[in-house]
């Protein structure tokens, strides 16, 4: 059993080092061999984490749509929106603005129309996109924590050491942190299913899913039946790995793994969590939820679903889970 990472491509160095506080190793997956992010090689280098990339074919393909992409969202990100609502009744393509679509309405009519959907291409292609807005959210969202540091030293040079209760804004710029999971979740979840799903070996059919982010564990409860078996309220990240750290991290292992395999509902006594008297300066809470009676590959492939979803590789070996495991661990720091 090993945790996998879902339904993200992208992680940050924060995220990787609070996921493996609680589990030694972790996946990931990957849409294209050409667009690893750098940022995850130290982590595979050290052993505590597995990249995998279940679809090699075209990522040459997948790299310039990907570029072409990202240039044109350049070339448009400083169009006004209120602007464009205030155009509607006016004719179209009358300004420069509109060129670019003109000329591609042109080009879309000498193009082939044979082109057949791969549901498959569309998914790893979306996955990309996302992770390259996860990544950007993330660099912006740091951005806002300094402002936050430099406002707080701020207040307190002026003498005023209370806490306010709502943020900050500077012009229309509020200081709060998005979540990127929030952004088209449903889709997320849905592409990522399928690249999972063309995994040859399947080798994560018996294994755990593990989020950072809340909003997939209510995405997921809302849609499905799911019961919490597992909270543990600090653990701490740490530097280094010690034999304590491993103790817990194998129990955690075992009790989830046994948990995922016997029939429910289980007669397994409720996981006895570390001791959280402690003030670590940077820690996580995890909890554990179960989908009884929905073997993951069941579950992904419930996921998957749609009008044109592909099919899946075939399955060699029957699955030993009987049930799906979800874990959502939350950097308390």
């Amino acid at each position: 059993m090993m945790p996998i990472y879902f339904p993200f491509t992208w992680a940050d160095v924060s995220t990787i080092q609070a996921i493996t506080a609680v589990f030694p190793k972790i996946a990931i997956y990957q849409p294209s061999v050409c667009r690893v992010p750098s940022l995850l090689h130290p982590f595979e280098q050290d052993g505590s984490l597995e990249i995998r990339v279940p679809v090699a074919e075209d990522s040459k393909k997948l790299e310039m749509i990907v570029a072409d992409y990202q240039n044109w969202a350049r070339l448009h990100q400083g169009s006004d929106l209120a602007l464009l609502k205030t155009r509607q009744s006016a004719s179209p393509f009358i300004d420069h603005l509109s060129s670019q679509i003109q000329s591609d309405i042109l080009h879309y009519q000498d193009s082939p129309t044979d082109q057949e959907y791969d549901p498959v291409f569309n998914a790893r292609l979306f996955l990309e996109i996302a992770a390259a807005y996860d990544a950007q959210q993330s660099e912006f969202n740091c951005d806002l924590e300094k402002i936050q540091h430099i406002e707080k030293r701020f207040m307190a040079a002026l003498g005023d050491h209370a806490e306010m209760e709502e943020p900050v804004h500077l012009g229309n710029l509020p200081l709060f942190q998005d979540d990127p999971g929030d952004f088209m979740l449903a889709e997320r979840l849905q592409a990522w299913s399928i690249l999972f799903l063309q995994d040859q070996q399947l080798r994560m059919t018996g294994d755990l899913l593990v989020t950072s982010c809340l909003s997939v564990v209510e995405w997921i409860r809302d849609e499905i039946s799911m019961e919490q078996v597992l909270e543990i309220n600090c653990i701490p990240v740490q530097k280094t790995i010690d034999d304590s750290t491993r103790f817990w991290q194998e129990s955690i292992m075992a009790y989830l793994s046994q948990l995922q395999t016997t029939p429910w509902p289980s007669a397994i006594q409720t996981y006895e969590p570390p001791s959280s008297n402690y003030a670590w300066e940077n820690a996580v809470s995890v909890k554990g939820f179960i989908i009884p009676n929905q073997t993951p590959l069941a579950f992904f492939q419930k996921l998957a679903a749609g009008p044109n979803s592909p099919p899946s590789v075939d399955i060699s070996s029957p699955e030993q889970a009987l049930h799906t495991i979800v874990v959502y661990i939350n950097n308390i720091q």
